[in-house]
């Protein structure tokens, strides 16, 4: 039987106007913010543990905007994964990430959390 043991959620924002017709584009992604998951057992047991991550989109005011996240760091997996495409949830011994932001023309809100499950 699972138990959820621990969860954490933020908020990230991004924004970004072209200026005008033939501006460039922005850098991409807008916006990123990097987790480190706490509450996870130290040392990691080898099992019995996992932690779920999901993002998704709560405000569009823009052209174009998207979420997602770019890459985890898993126990035991050596460099972070890196996801291409984003993904919009992550599951595993995972001991951080970073989450993505992009916008075209305008603002976005999006939303992160992860919950820590034991059994």
């Amino acid at each position: 039987m699972s138990t959820l043991a621990w969860e954490q959620g933020g908020v990230i924002n991004a924004s970004y106007s072209a200026g005008g017709l033939g501006a460039p584009y922005g850098v991409y992604p807008t916006e990123t913010v990097h987790i480190q998951v706490d509450k996870v057992p130290i040392p990691p047991p080898p099992d019995g543990w996992a932690v779920h991550v999901h993002v998704g989109l709560a405000l569009v005011k823009a052209e174009s905007a998207e979420i997602g996240i770019m890459s985890a760091t898993k126990v035991g997996l050596g460099p972070d994964v890196t996801f291409d495409p984003w993904e919009t949830a992550a599951y595993g011994q995972i001991l951080g990430f970073t989450v993505g932001a992009d916008v075209t023309n305008g603002a976005m809100r999006g939303w992160w959390y992860w919950q820590l499950w034991q059994w």
